[in-house]
């Protein structure tokens, strides 16, 4: 069984950051978090990230997901 922190970043990087056109920049300030947040969910394959539950709600309300939307998202 895959981890749920690897399971929220895996999703996140593959479906939401990585197929954007946005820059690291651009989707950190498009989603109310640090730069740094964005490299490391991207990076999460290379170095485990522990999601913070703050972070992934930022997330989800600029995607105007409640987190149980997003759950059901990655079928959690």
């Amino acid at each position: 069984m895959q981890d749920i922190n690897a399971k929220i970043c895996e999703f996140i990087s593959d479906k939401w950051i990585d197929p954007s056109e946005e820059s690291v920049r651009s989707f950190a300030t498009n989603h109310d978090i640090d730069e740094k947040t964005v490299r490391r969910i991207k990076d999460w394959k290379n170095t485990p990230y522990q999601i913070t539950l703050y972070t992934l709600e930022k997330i989800c309300n600029a995607r105007d997901l409640t987190l149980e939307e997003f759950f059901k998202l990655i079928k959690r």
